[in-house]
């Protein structure tokens, strides 16, 4: 597809922020609007390409893609893991 969701490789830990970006994979910029979905259900409308949720928790993990007016980026899974007990 020409849209693709940036995110993180590693798993996120609860407590800490998890930002998502919304790409055109052509052109590598940020798309100017884009809606975020977990798990099927609408998140969030952003005007700016990127979605930030602050204080991460075990709610959060699922399944993210974004839409865009080119189309829909696949689908990631996220998964986020408790606090460490070693920080």
């Amino acid at each position: 597809g020409d849209v693709i969701l940036v995110s993180s490789v590693d798993p996120v830990i609860e407590g800490d922020t998890l930002t998502l970006h919304c790409l055109h994979r052509s052109t590598n910029s940020p798309i100017l609007r884009a809606d975020f979905y977990k798990d099927g259900s609408l998140i969030q409308n952003q005007t700016t390409g990127e979605m930030n949720i602050t204080t991460v928790s075990k709610s959060l993990e699922g399944v993210y893609y974004c839409k865009t007016e080119r189309g829909q980026s696949l689908h990631s899974w996220i998964s986020v893991r408790g606090e460490s007990q070693w920080s």
